[in-house]
């Protein structure tokens, strides 16, 4: 009788599930090599000839600046010399520009670029309101929250009959009914953990606190906690945006530069950076941009592991941690939710259409 039940709520959860997980599976997908794929799609926009090096950080803010007749906030840096550097500025309008000539490629918001579409596809389903925020994102999490509850029910569904380890086989020439339904089972089975981890990273995005709170729980150490050091400039304010530049990237030779961010007001050059400890940036150089004194550094591969872990659930959610082939793994991952719903969806049908029309 339960076991009637936890298939009919099984059956219901992939009814209400299904086209937010198509939607989950196909634009994840695409992020795994969403990057490469926009280069490839579009590569004068993206991509450069690499020069000798690049010109100083301050013409090329002053050109751009000049240009737009805007104030440059960040620009983000791309792990290869033939890709361009993004500029952000202070109107949120994102500028693709060569940097080792100052030349302009692209203009754009970031949401109109073929990465920024499908990452806004993935997060908040495209939907933004007249203010801006982003009502379907919840439903995002929400949906992994349930998603988490469906593979569950799955598995106590496999688990309870007797011989469950023996029904972990597929049958290639079997009928088609059953062949989809051992594929759903015995994939599903195989895969808990993976989509379990998944989903889960994938709700530490919006839900921030809980998730924090349930890590720390679990690792009995707190994340650690930074903060930005404000400056104070005095009278004489001549920004020295090179000298803190260059100094910032000498305290750090051995990390890779992920992202700059501009000074302003009370605010040091901050530089972004991935150690040789990290999977992603998540280290920081702060300098004084009118002295170039390097204030402060920050290396997070050496952080507790409460906090290692957090700052991981970014790279293990794109599968970018273990080389080109774990990625294609993880396309297939991604996936699989939707492969799930419409499967046990397709099976309901027919068990359906069998009973009422038994040969």
């Amino acid at each position: 009788m339960f076991r009637r039940w936890y298939r009919r709520i099984h059956l219901t959860l992939a009814i209400l599930l299904v086209f937010f997980l198509v939607n989950l599976s196909i634009s994840g997908a695409l992020l795994v090599f969403g990057k490469e794929l926009q280069n490839q799609i579009q590569p004068d926009l993206w991509q450069v000839t690499p020069g000798v090096a690049h010109m100083p950080l301050s013409q090329l803010v002053t050109n751009i600046e000049a240009d737009s007749g805007k104030t440059v906030k960040q620009i983000s840096l791309q792990p290869r010399s033939n890709q361009a550097w993004q500029f952000q500025l202070d109107t949120g309008e994102n500028i693709s520009v060569n940097p080792f000539s100052a030349k302009i490629l692209h203009r754009y918001a970031q949401q109109d670029s073929f990465y920024g579409f499908v990452m806004a596809w993935h997060r908040w389903l495209l939907l933004t309101d007249d203010t801006g925020g982003k009502p379907l994102k919840v439903i995002v999490s929400i949906t992994s929250l349930l998603f988490i509850f469906e593979m569950i029910l799955g598995l106590w569904l496999w688990f309870k009959p007797k011989n469950r380890f023996k029904r972990l086989k597929i049958n290639l020439k079997a009928k088609p009914r059953v062949k989809v339904y051992q594929l759903h089972s015995v994939i599903g089975i195989f895969t808990f953990i993976p989509l379990l981890l998944m989903a889960l990273s994938g709700m530490a995005f919006h839900w921030q606190s809980q998730a924090k709170s349930v890590l720390e729980t679990l690792v009995d150490e707190p994340i650690e906690l930074y903060q930005h050091p404000i400056i104070h400039a005095g009278l004489e304010k001549n920004l020295q945006l090179d000298l803190a530049f260059n100094r910032g990237i000498q305290s750090i030779k051995q990390g890779q530069l992920y992202r700059i961010y501009l000074p302003y007001n009370d605010q040091p050059l901050k530089l972004r950076v991935k150690m040789p400890g990290e999977f992603y940036a998540f280290s920081w150089v702060w300098v004084n941009p009118y002295t170039g004194e390097v204030i402060r550094t920050y290396d997070a591969s050496k952080a507790n592991l409460a906090t290692r872990i957090w700052n991981f659930k970014y790279t293990f959610h794109i599968g970018d941690f273990f080389g080109f082939g774990l990625r294609i793994v993880w396309i297939l991952l991604a996936l699989l939710p939707a492969a799930f719903a419409i499967t046990g969806l397709w099976l309901s049908i027919k068990r359906t259409t069998n009973s009422r029309n038994p040969k």
